[in-house]
């Protein structure tokens, strides 16, 4: 089932939530709508499932209007944060929920509902709890059990609401793996909000970033990553180093004073002896965590910090052939810039690392 977004306003008072907003998500992707708090990717999925009304444009299943149709005749799967469970029904009912309010009509056989909430129980790797209560489970394994029951409906489009927000972080990241291999197995079109985004990154097909109401970005997540559209993505995405006018060269083209580059963290190269666009630094700390080393420079020219990263024996092993410590001077080369023009439209202009060195 696709959906298609078509110049779609929402506000809430002064609020602009949705601004204009034209999106097209193909049948069986799964979307993510990234973005920080108040950038209207949950009024966006809202909007989707019939939860909330726009104030004008369109939304289409399939190339037919549902705008105004109600939440009962969308026929779509809704997963909240916190789980939303019944606590005085067994996981078995909870499940089974969806089947047995259907009209008698259209209501499964006693028979259908255990076969099919056995099947869905057994797809979330869950099926020998089915005679226990929510209060018994751990968050993670209610958070899998509300997705049994928003699929018990079999749901044209499955919709997420930050699902994973409420949970610890290795549980986060065990549930997200899952869902994508869930996904891959049951293929129905899927949209979660996430303002992670890892979480984003790591699970989607394709990413749409939103920021104040408006759609700065979608793209798979190598293209959001590696050629952001605005400075907006690029920070959003990742920590980044900012600097103001020429850092590194600029091959087939210059670059004004009033210029914006921007440089992550990992590309950038420490360098003991100086060369052609690089920066001189001193050492002011290194911190690692894990398999990882950031290492924060104090820059010659004007005492702001730049931080480098890099993996912890790499790091080691360049710290004892540098013989680094704190105050070393040394000098950072870019591998890779991406910068925006002032007073324009954004453009990226990714450099080529060999024309770096």
């Amino acid at each position: 089932m696709s959906i298609q977004i078509r110049n779609l306003n929402k506000r809430f008072g002064a609020t602009v939530v949705c601004d204009n907003l034209n999106l097209d998500i193909p049948s069986g992707e799964l979307v993510a709508l990234l973005g920080p708090s108040g950038s209207g990717k949950t009024s966006l999925l809202r909007i989707i499932a019939g939860l909330e009304r726009p104030d004008s444009g369109s939304v289409l299943f399939h190339g037919a209007d549902t705008t105004h149709d109600d939440v009962r005749d969308r026929n779509v799967g809704f997963v909240f944060q916190h789980y939303a469970l019944f606590a005085h029904m067994s996981i078995f009912e909870n499940v089974a929920f969806g089947l047995r309010v259907r009209p008698k009509a259209t209501r499964p056989s006693e028979a259908k509902i255990r076969e099919k909430v056995m099947d869905l129980l057994k797809l979330v790797q869950l099926d020998w709890i089915a005679d226990r209560f929510p209060h018994q489970l751990s968050g993670g394994q209610r958070q899998r059990i509300a997705l049994a029951r928003a699929l018990a409906v079999e749901p044209k489009v499955l919709l997420l609401d930050e699902p994973f927000g409420a949970l610890d972080a290795k549980v986060r990241k065990e549930l997200r793996r899952w869902l994508r291999r869930l996904h891959d197995e049951v293929h129905v079109t899927s949209v979660f909000v996430t303002h992670d985004q890892d979480e984003a990154m790591e699970v989607a097909d394709r990413v749409v970033v939103m920021n104040k109401g408006r759609i700065e970005q979608d793209g798979t997540p190598d293209e959001v990553y590696d050629r952001p559209a605005t400075p907006f993505v690029l920070q959003f995405l990742g920590d980044v180093n900012l600097f103001h006018g020429r850092f590194g060269h600029a091959p087939g083209g210059s670059v004004e004073p009033g210029d914006v580059s921007y440089v992550r963290p990992h590309e950038l190269e420490i360098l003991a002896a100086p060369q052609d666009g690089a920066l001189p630094v001193t050492l002011s700390q290194a911190l690692t965590v894990g398999p990882q080393t950031r290492i924060e420079f104090k820059r010659v020219d004007d005492g702001s910090y730049v931080d480098v990263e890099m993996p912890r024996s790499e790091y080691n092993a360049l710290r004892d052939r540098l013989n680094l410590v704190t105050g070393s001077q040394v000098h950072l080369l870019p591998r890779r810039v991406t910068r925006f023009a002032a007073g324009q439209n954004p453009v990226v202009e990714q450099v080529d690392p060999a024309a770096l060195i």
